[in-house]
């Protein structure tokens, strides 16, 4: 019974990150364009 519950949480665990991966991706995108936007208006990115 351990066994198979130590076998069981990595998976748990990488299913939790992958949520918190997905989380943070959106909530940085709208930041990384508007971060985009900020340069390109200012002429550093030419």
């Amino acid at each position: 019974m351990a066994h198979r519950h130590l076998r069981d949480r990595p998976c748990h665990f990488s299913l939790m990150s992958l949520a918190a991966w997905r989380r943070a991706l959106l909530a940085g995108l709208p930041i990384g364009l508007l971060w985009l936007a900020v340069l390109w208006a200012g002429g550093w990115l030419g």
